[in-house]
């Protein structure tokens, strides 16, 4: 149990930036095998490899915020909790870090909030900040619908 005033992070490392996300909206994380690339996939979405049976459709946070660096089959998956739950979607990590207790008075949020961002937390005198998958949630479940529909 956490103490009051406190919410649970995943921390995780994309072309050597540190992020956070929501623990709360993570079902589990996970190696990734072997990634097979979808036809007509826009960029950010690297392909698809098999989890616990089904099929892991994989974003490449990097690509989708524009970093600098080559795009990199993370070895780790970050596997979301859609609303569609037909649809299982991940995002590529080069490595998780940690999940973290941060109390939410950490939490500054953005006044651009609402689009990628929940806000930044200090960690450690380092802003890390603080991913919305739900934007990217719905984002890449119309993708995978429009690209496995006839």
């Amino acid at each position: 149990m956490l103490p009051s005033g406190e919410r649970l992070f995943v921390l995780l490392q994309v072309r050597g930036e540190l992020f956070a996300l929501p623990a709360e909206q993570v079902r589990a994380v996970t190696p990734v095998g072997r990634i097979t690339r979808i036809p007509y996939a826009p960029p950010e979405v690297r392909g698809a490899a098999g989890w616990r049976g089904k099929v892991l459709t994989l974003y490449d946070l990097g690509e989708g915020l524009g970093l600098p660096g080559h795009p990199s089959d993370g070895p780790y998956a970050i596997v979301l909790d859609p609303v569609d739950r037909d649809v299982d979607l991940g995002i590529l990590a080069e490595e998780v870090t940690e999940i973290r207790a941060i109390p939410e008075d950490v939490l500054s949020s953005l006044r651009t909030s609402g689009r990628r961002w929940h806000g930044v937390i200090d960690l450690d005198d380092h802003p890390v900040m603080v991913l919305d998958p739900t934007p990217l949630i719905h984002r890449l479940e119309t993708t995978v619908h429009s690209l496995t529909s006839p």
